[in-house]
């Protein structure tokens, strides 16, 4: 099954430890720091659009793009006001419109696994982007996979689905494999692999120097310091070089 197809529903609740407030203040800010009138906002891979929820509610218009259906399903219910939200794959996606605020959280750019695959994408959101946009995303590191997930098992349980989540991580390859199990209450039952790769820092600032991205600010774990040892998350922001 496609990641995030199961998941989907259970999603959020999976999430639920996640302070989604604080994490909107911080885009917020990013957003402000660098813009001086930031107007157009675009997520890529929104997923079950609580950002998007939370910029529509301040008067942003801005624009939820997921690749999963059944994530968008789940975003659906949050997409209204100024919240619109597509289907689109990241690799390879054109709008309209210049957007003046480009981000994309929560490891989604690891599940990208390669070289080209990332390029594509870091391509695909510079043609969206005006000479004053910022395009801000994260990446997981390896401290954090091997810290708090590799060998790891979780369980859960939502709305009669019992949730079994392991994770592996291949140091050579760095590839990161979650294996989700879902026990429904029908007795049914389904499974979906997530599979991410560990990049660092230099391998990114190079993809986004080829693809004429400029790095602005280098922050960890959503803050404005720079990355440590013990960082569990990369915050890349950027503009057109």
């Amino acid at each position: 099954m496609d990641p995030y197809t199961d998941l989907a529903v259970s999603y959020d609740h999976i999430l639920s430890h996640v302070d989604y407030d604080q994490w909107y203040r911080y885009l917020r800010s990013i957003m402000f720091q660098y813009i001086e009138y930031p107007e157009w906002i675009l997520e890529l891979g929104c997923g079950t659009g609580k950002f998007g929820a939370m910029f529509s509610r301040d008067d942003f218009p801005v624009y939820g793009m997921d690749r999963s259906l059944e994530m968008l399903k789940v975003a659906k219910k949050r997409a209204y006001g100024n919240f619109h939200i597509f289907c689109a794959d990241m690799t390879d996606f054109r709008l309209s419109r210049p957007f003046d605020f480009i981000f994309s959280v929560h490891d989604t750019m690891n599940y990208f696994l390669t070289y080209a695959a990332l390029q594509r994408v870091l391509r695909a959101a510079r043609r969206v982007m005006h000479d004053g946009s910022i395009f801000m995303f994260d990446i997981t590191t390896e401290y954090n996979i091997r810290r708090y997930f590799d060998g790891r098992v979780t369980r859960y349980r939502t709305r009669g689905t019992s949730v079994r989540w392991s994770n592996s991580y291949d140091e050579e390859r760095r590839i990161v494999r979650s294996l989700l199990e879902f026990r429904h209450k029908d007795g049914a039952v389904s499974s979906e692999e997530h599979v991410q790769r560990i990049y660092t820092v230099t391998e990114i600032k190079n993809l986004l120097e080829r693809e004429r991205l400029k790095v602005v600010d280098i922050f960890g774990d959503y803050t404005f310091s720079a990355p440590c040892d013990d960082t569990v998350m990369i915050n890349f922001i950027t503009r057109r070089a």
